[in-house]
């Protein structure tokens, strides 16, 4: 029974993505995640992803709404390390948090973060487009040692809206 809601989820997952199946195979030439957009289908099918669902439970997160007040508080907060894991495409071409210069994408964390955030108690908060990437990549630098860790709970969709109000 469980395979066979598995399959459904998949099924569902590509009807829905038929139309965007080559746009995401040029995509990958380029940068895998670059251009990808997350649906809500996408959202509900990760949120049903226990792995996921898990290591998201396990990480501190930090509201958009407290970053813009911890931004204000302290101008850049010199002594608040924040990290944009999206590409590197990515970062250059869309703006994400005012200020924020750190970027070390996803798939490069594991080689540059030693070198890139040498304090392994800094407080660090991280930046991703949807917040998901966020979460793994915070679950990612506690495994390393790091100690305080906070991923942005929306990602920049999240400081996208609280800023457009």
């Amino acid at each position: 029974m469980k395979v066979v809601n598995m399959l459904s989820i998949v099924a569902l997952f590509a009807a829905l993505n038929a139309g965007s199946l080559q746009a995401a195979t040029e995509t990958d030439a380029k940068d895998s995640e670059a251009d990808r957009v997350v649906s809500e289908t996408s959202m509900a099918i990760t949120s049903q992803n226990d792995y996921i669902k898990g290591i998201m439970e396990k990480t501190t997160h930090i509201q958009a709404e407290r970053l813009a007040e911890i931004i204000a508080e302290k101008g850049q907060a010199n002594d608040i390390m924040f990290l944009d894991i999206r590409p590197r495409s990515e970062f250059a071409e869309k703006e994400g948090v005012p200020g924020v210069e750190l970027n070390i994408p996803r798939n490069f964390l594991e080689v540059e973060a030693y070198e890139k955030l040498p304090e392994l108690d800094a407080p660090i908060i991280i930046i991703s487009s949807k917040g998901i990437r966020g979460g793994l990549a915070a679950h990612t630098l506690t495994d390393m040692g790091y100690t305080n860790v906070r991923n942005l709970l929306g990602g920049l969709e999240a400081w996208e809206k609280l800023t457009a109000e």
